[in-house]
């Protein structure tokens, strides 16, 4: 099951979206985020971690215009 965590970037305080997945450990995160232009390395810290598709929507709704919106679109896309 994938995993979502929202970080931080300690520099520009954007907020970007890392995917990852869900493990019997908890759950892990891509070194780059959906939109790519973040590295893990970059994180100022999460604002949440190990959310699912539907709470990861909610938290970023939550968190307003400081989250990136390509990381965030991809929350919304239906791959068929």
């Amino acid at each position: 099951m994938k995993s979502y965590t929202l970080k931080k970037n300690g520099d520009t305080e954007e907020l970007h979206l890392f995917e990852g997945d869900m493990t019997t450990e908890g759950c892990t995160s891509n070194s780059k985020s959906i939109c790519k232009k973040m590295d893990k390395s970059e994180s100022g810290g999460n604002v949440f971690a190990c959310k699912n598709d539907k709470d990861a929507r909610t938290k970023c709704a939550e968190s307003g215009r400081k989250v990136c919106g390509i990381c965030v679109s991809h929350l919304y896309t239906t791959y068929t």
